[in-house]
């Protein structure tokens, strides 16, 4: 059983009765929008995405809400990021600092709309929202009073899961100050059922200055906001959320999610969600930050890869799994051709089809309202050579190999794979991938008698060679190796050298065939 199908039987399980009443499930998940969302981000929203994908398939009624989060203060500067421009704003709740860009309503904005251009095309059911307008329409007032009345209550939990002492005078409420406007300078000291004291403190954290205030409020329609791991529990109450993983950071013992659960069923009165932790996404072995400006963004990954292959990329090892990604290195070639093989098993291609590949091709596209169609698609290497000949024809190329005309779907298919393969072997791809055919055969090449006379042999049958196919070539090849009693490494090897200065490529008799037949024959018989 493919490993998500095994988590929404849990699911169904849980929520059974709310199931056969036909109440809706709340799946949720979330970003603070406090720089570019960085690739990582995509796997939560993805497998949180597959869920509901998977709910829906089995009709069960559900929504799948994101936040983008708008309203924590700024209390990171990203590296790409003016500091002396956005210094000031340090402490400020990210709605209320200036866009980067025209036009922008606030700081977010371009952050959210780039990550929604990111997700958006692999069609997974996504409700987007925004989180400052909830706390401006009352939505937390709530929990925000129950918050406060039971502060004890959530001072103890804090120190009994995590062991963080929280000062006798600690209030799980931060304001935004009226006079320089920001929150994350605030301490709350006091509350009276309908107002708060609270002061702006200078010194109160590191990475902002307050001014100094001191006054009372009221906490209530958009004027404060909860801390983090409070304000996620009551997140779970005013949404009415019934499923929401974590990264496995939040699910450390003594960590976050433990510390939102006991406070959600504790002070709000409110079940924790069904959830489970996943493990990171990886970029060459590195962890990522949005605030720190670590790793490439959502958007970028997204740039580089079709919305499929991208959904597959996230969905295709179990949620307890890392993924390790080098975007430069072999990664991309061998996830385009993990992804075909799973086709291969989806369509029975395969002589011995595995049920979890199917299903994982099956989920990773993006038009689940309709079957996958079955077309043939040229492999990525194959592909990587072709885009480099100017002299090739794409769809010829790509007709030799199906051996057969291809449909109008399968030439739509192939360029669009061209053209992400094009923009990868410009901008990141490693030198084994970059091919140009030798005008001259390399002069550090060096060959035995014997793999002289097999290449020469094999240059004479190459230009008596009635019809020059990959095929006919490859065959060739093959029944040299044999009658010159040579190891395929010597034959095969060398000709790579010859053509491409390089060990290995292609699948050769098909490369060779893209050639003049007379070059590649009169190369072949004239190496000394």
């Amino acid at each position: 059983m493919f490993w998500a199908d095994d988590i929404v039987d849990q699911i169904e399980e849980r929520f059974h009765k709310e199931i056969k009443e036909g109440t809706p499930l709340i799946v949720r998940d979330e970003k603070t929008l406090s720089g570019r969302v960085h690739v990582g981000s995509l796997r939560g929203i993805i497998l949180h995405g597959l869920l509901s994908q998977i709910l829906t398939e089995r009709k069960i009624k559900n929504t799948n809400m994101f936040e983008l989060n708008d309203n924590d203060p700024m209390d990171g500067m990203p590296t790409y990021i003016d500091e002396k421009e956005y210094g000031q704003h340090m402490g400020k709740p990210l709605f209320a600092i200036p866009g980067l860009n025209e036009g922008d309503e606030n700081f977010t904005t371009g952050f959210g709309e780039e990550l929604q251009e990111a997700v958006n095309p692999m069609g997974l059911p996504i409700e987007w929202y925004h989180l400052r307008p909830l706390y401006e329409a009352g939505k937390f007032n709530e929990t925000i009073t129950q918050a406060l009345e039971n502060a004890e209550a959530i001072r103890n939990i804090y120190l009994e899961v995590s062991g963080g002492q929280k000062a006798d005078d600690w209030f799980p409420l931060n304001v935004i100050c009226p006079t320089c406007g920001k929150i994350g300078t605030t301490k709350v000291t006091g509350w009276d059922s309908k107002e708060v004291t609270f002061e702006c403190k200078k010194n109160y954290v590191k990475w902002a200055e307050g001014c100094g205030h001191q006054g009372t409020m009221s906490p209530f329609d958009g004027t404060a906001t909860l801390p983090w791991k409070v304000e996620w529990a009551a997140k779970w109450k005013v949404i009415g959320v019934n499923i929401e993983a974590a990264g496995k950071d939040h699910y450390a013992a003594g960590g976050s999610r433990e510390v939102a659960a006991r406070i959600s069923e504790e002070v709000f009165g409110y079940p924790e969600p069904f959830g489970f932790l996943y493990e990171w996404l990886n970029i060459k072995g590195r962890s990522m930050s949005s605030s720190g400006g670590i790793g490439i963004s959502a958007k970028e990954m997204a740039d580089l890869l079709p919305p499929k292959i991208l959904k597959f990329l996230m969905i295709r090892k179990e949620q307890n799994q890392p993924i390790d990604f080098d975007p430069g290195g072999r990664t991309i070639p061998n996830l385009f051709d993990e992804y075909d093989r799973c086709a291969d098993h989806y369509f029975n291609r395969h002589p011995e089809s595995y049920e979890g590949y199917a299903r994982a091709y099956a989920l990773a596209q993006v038009d689940m309202t309709k079957e996958p169609e079955d077309l043939w698609e040229m492999r990525f290497q194959a592909l990587s050579f072709v885009v480099q000949m100017p002299h090739l024809d794409l769809e010829e190329e790509a007709a030799k190999l199906k051996d057969s005309a291809l449909s109008d779907n399968e030439k739509s298919a192939l360029h669009e794979r061209a053209e992400y393969v094009q923009k990868w072997i410009e901008t990141l791809a490693p030198e084994d991938f970059k091919f140009v055919i030798q005008d001259t055969t390399p002069s550090d090449l060096e060959l035995s008698d014997k793999q002289k006379e097999a290449l020469t042999t094999l240059g004479e049958k190459l230009g008596d060679l009635k019809e020059w196919t990959g095929e006919t070539v490859h065959d060739k090849i093959h029944r040299t190796k044999e009658e010159c009693n040579i190891p395929p490494k010597e034959i095969f090897q060398p000709i790579y050298q010859i053509f491409l200065d390089r060990t290995s490529g292609p699948q050769v008799g098909w490369f060779l065939s893209t050639m003049k037949q007379e070059d590649v024959a009169g190369k072949l018989q004239n190496i000394r």
